[in-house]
């Protein structure tokens, strides 16, 4: 076990609270969230590590909770986006060559995507996406499925951490809103369902079809600790949309150009109408999209629906999701991110069976989760009737105090491109001896 203090860190994060509310500048870094005490304060961050303000090193496999699918300080993205500030500056605000060069990479391997418009966060893009196809369609309800993450604006922020008895019974489920202060009136537009439930979503829609305008949904569901659908469900979702003329808008925000230069549309290869996507887009630089069928985009080419924002399409940013792409689109990259994630997620789930602990290691490539049960995660309701959440919970302090970092229960481990084959050997060497505490714990 490292030597390991995080006195620094106490220290800043209770001057922090003195300025920033709750010390934080999101719920998801949050003793909330599951830093007990206090969130560790980083000093720095290079390949796959990083190190806290005590001089503590870790292998990150947080990777700043998705972005960073390059690493921490990529120099081929840092050289790119620090020419284009040295020589051009950060934002115009108006056209530059940058925007199209930028725009003709996401949809030269997004198989959905004839147009694409940018914005600066997955929150924006859903938000986005959700008016398009309303705008697009003429109807109003958008189905959105419990459990799933879409973002923290009031149209969309619901049901998903919602308490079991608040949301009511599967076949029929209720709205309920993320947090105070999102009007009762926003839950009237959604239409919540169980995910991988086809049977209750087809009567749904069998009955309210003519009332609704779109289908969102993660087609790997990472916010829930790497949940898959059922074998078909995606593309029977693909089938009951094109049936009902109601749209599909995948939320790529964490998969797209992660699992692949072609997303998860591509890995499962179900297109929907509508994508959204961020995170890894730009290798960790503040930059979103949404993309969709030219037809539907038209209606925002004529300012038939409205999209504005002056941060949209910046320099840096456009530079950004170029090198991005491009450091991806050389052979060999998501083969060994596959590879990777495949020896940790199997290994994972080996040394944890080995000393007598139930595993089972949910995922796609290099994006999965450990689950403390013997059978897979199905949907939200199943996961939250399940019993080792504190479990989870002792093997991320114990990992951490080790020096490896990782999400929390419902989210899951990244791998990036500059993670290497020590790195998982020193994980799975960590995880023997975490395990071990664990165990005497429990």
């Amino acid at each position: 076990m490292i030597d390991h203090v995080t006195t620094r860190s106490g220290e800043m994060f209770e001057r922090t609270q003195k300025t920033i509310a709750g010390g934080v500048g999101s719920v998801a870094r949050s003793p909330m969230a599951g830093f007990a005490p206090y969130p560790p304060f980083l000093k720095r961050g290079e390949g796959s590590r990083i190190w806290d303000v005590d001089g503590n090193e870790y292998v990150d496999y947080a990777l700043g909770f998705g972005p960073l699918l390059l690493g921490h300080c990529h120099p081929e993205l840092t050289k790119a986006v620090v020419e284009v500030i040295t020589e051009r500056g950060t934002i115009f605000a108006m056209g530059h060559d940058l925007e199209y060069e930028a725009g003709e990479r996401v949809v030269a391997n997004l198989p959905s995507v004839d147009m694409v418009r940018f914005s600066n966060s997955g929150t924006e893009a859903v938000m986005t996406a959700i008016r398009l196809a309303r705008g697009y369609t003429g109807k109003d309800k958008i189905v959105r499925f419990e459990g799933h993450y879409h973002g923290w604006s009031d149209i969309i922020h619901w049901n998903v951490r919602s308490p079991l008895p608040a949301i009511g019974l599967k076949h029929a489920p209720r709205p309920v809103p993320g947090t105070s202060g999102i009007p009762a009136s926003y839950g009237d537009s959604l239409i919540i369902q169980p995910w991988n439930a086809p049977d209750i979503l087809e009567k749904t829609i069998k009955r309210r079809g003519h009332e609704i305008a779109a289908i969102i949904t993660e087609p790997l569901m990472c916010n829930l600790g790497a949940t898959a659908a059922q074998d078909g469900y995606l593309q029977f979702l693909r089938e009951l949309c094109d049936a009902n003329d109601i749209l599909l808008i995948f939320d790529e925000v964490i998969t797209a150009f992660r699992l692949g230069l072609n997303g998860a549309q591509g890995y499962y290869n179900v297109l929907p109408d509508i994508t959204t996507m961020a995170k890894a887009l730009g290798g960790g630089y503040p930059v979103a999209a949404m993309g969709a069928k030219r037809e539907i985009m038209e209606l925002m080419a004529h300012h038939q629906v409205s999209h504005a924002g002056t941060y949209n399409q910046n320099v840096l940013c456009m530079a950004a999701v170029k090198a991005t792409i491009d450091i991806l689109a050389q052979p060999g990259v998501y083969d060994k991110l596959f590879a990777l994630g495949e020896r940790l997620r199997s290994g994972l789930e080996r040394v944890i069976r080995e000393a007598g602990l139930p595993a089972t290691a949910q995922g796609v490539g290099p994006v999965l989760q450990i689950w403390f049960e013997e059978n897979p995660i199905v949907d939200y309701r199943d996961a939250m009737m399940r019993k080792s959440f504190a479990t989870h919970s002792l093997f991320r302090q114990a990992m951490f105090e080790r020096g490896v970092l990782f999400n929390g229960q419902m989210g899951v481990w990244y791998i990036s491109t500059a993670h290497t084959n020590a790195d998982i050997d020193f994980t799975l060497d960590v995880a023997r001896e975490a395990i071990q505490e664990v165990k005497t714990r429990l």
